[in-house]
């Protein structure tokens, strides 16, 4: 005989049974027996209990206390509102219905039965609007499937770039040279001013003492300053003529040569070797001035 249900069918229907199971609540116990003085203290005392746990948010604990307190004294009817708050509070709503059914069962008179009656109800729809979100495990959206990473390209070695990338020094190699040649120039116009001002100076006290015998002090001390004047004009001339010279021979032998490098050098990542090169230093001293040339191998 062919089975009336489908597979999908048949699959609904079995997890519902099992959600039925699933939401089995346990029944209270009737109450029929009277409570002794022993009984109501060790009560009182579970509740006091179950309500520290209840305000520090710990309900499974609170609950412990709170149905042993209820199993304790079983007259106490209001245990089974705190036990069905702590119970929607902890997610077991089905629990809480029937703590507050009970309730109402057992206390018909309560001035509270509407309102727990409405509770009851709200209760009782959150538990069938809960039902179809966990009943379709299929429908659980399935993590999205990552494309596999695409291994990383190595870079390409840049050859050519190695090949026709200037050093970054060699474009600056003018620094060096024109300080130079600059202070040089600087110091040939000084000199030239100063020899200048030694001049005048000797010129008006060989006017004042033209036998330059027997003068007045002041006019040799104006003399004699000004020939100090002009030999200390003349050092910077020559000193600044020769670091002008310096700096100029110096910007034209550093100069880097266009094709240098050899040519498998930038391909195969090996530096270029080294060449001999001159470099002009200026020199100044008590006496003297020159430029020497320092080699590089």
């Amino acid at each position: 005989m062919r089975s009336l249900l489908g597979p999908r069918t048949l699959g609904v229907v079995l997890f519902l049974s099992g959600h039925a199971a699933m939401a089995q609540t346990r029944p209270y116990p009737e109450c029929t027996a009277e409570p002794t003085e022993g009984d109501i203290a060790a009560a009182k005392g579970a509740f006091q209990a179950g309500q520290a746990s209840f305000n520090e948010a710990d309900y499974d604990r609170a609950i412990t206390y709170w149905e042993d307190a209820y199993r304790r004294d079983c007259t106490a009817h209001a245990l089974l509102l705190n036990l069905a708050r702590a119970y929607e509070l902890k997610g077991d709503k089905a629990q809480a219905v029937e703590a507050l059914q009970t309730f109402l069962a057992r206390k018909p008179e309560s001035p509270q039965k509407d309102q727990i009656e409405r509770r009851i109800v709200v209760l009782n729809q959150q538990i069938a609007a809960e039902a179809p979100t966990t009943a379709s495990p299929s429908a659980e959206a399935q993590p999205p499937q990552q494309p596999p990473a695409e291994p990383a390209e190595a870079a390409p070695a840049s050859a050519e770039a190695a090949a026709t990338a200037k050093p970054a020094d060699s474009d600056k190699h003018w620094v060096g040279p024109v300080i130079v040649g600059g202070v040089g120039l600087a110091a040939v116009v000084t000199g030239v001013v100063l020899h200048s001002i030694g001049s005048s100076d000797e010129q008006e006290a060989e006017d004042a003492c033209p036998t330059r015998q027997r003068c007045n002090q002041s006019v040799e001390d104006l003399g004699n300053s000004g020939i100090t004047k002009q030999k200390i004009g003349v050092g910077l001339i020559i000193g600044g003529g020769v670091a002008v010279a310096g700096g100029v021979a110096w910007y034209f032998l550093s100069k880097p040569q266009p094709g240098s490098a050899g040519p498998n050098d930038a391909a195969t990542g090996r530096s270029a070797a080294p060449k001999s090169s001159w470099v002009v230093v200026p020199e100044a001293g008590e006496g003297y001035a020159g430029v020497s040339a320092v080699g590089t191998f």
